[in-house]
């Protein structure tokens, strides 16, 4: 693989999603039970915004930061808080045919660490994440350093 690579080929199909109007509840499911630090946020099929696992966390900690007669209340506060209310709207994204390096001066340029793909109409095709773009440079690596022990 190399920079041109399209992102297509590293991208992560179908990733799990959620709506707008569901609970803060079932993102923290999903983060705990999966294990994923990002989930897209599609309304009738269209990308609205991205909730990361940095945003579930300044949640948790606001909600949380109380004593602990409270804790109850903030328990209810976080079943009760939407999607809508904790997601990035307005996300930056990338095409399918975007490159690996495109996706790599993104990622630095914005401290991102994840960029959804989306088509044309914004329908979601996948989610790419610094994790793949570093799977694809150690693969560029483990190339050069075969061509150089072949010399």
């Amino acid at each position: 693989m190399q920079a041109e690579t399209p992102i297509r080929t590293i991208m992560t199909r179908h990733p799990e999603t959620v709506a707008p109007n569901e609970r803060m509840e079932i993102v923290r499911e999903i983060f705990e039970k999966r294990g994923f630090h990002h989930i897209p946020v599609l309304e009738a099929g269209v990308l609205v915004g991205i909730v990361s696992y940095t945003d579930y966390l300044r949640v948790v900690r606001e909600v949380f930061s109380s004593n602990t007669a409270e804790a109850l209340i903030n328990e209810k506060t976080l079943h009760a808080m939407l999607v809508r209310d904790v997601m990035t709207a307005d996300v930056l994204c990338l095409q399918e045919t975007d490159t690996v390096e495109t996706a790599l001066r993104i990622f630095k340029t914005n401290h991102f660490h994840s960029l959804p793909v989306v088509d044309g109409q914004k329908k979601l095709r996948g989610i790419v994440t610094t994790y793949d773009v570093l799977k694809v440079l150690e693969s560029v690596f483990v190339e050069q350093r075969e061509k150089t022990s072949e010399q």
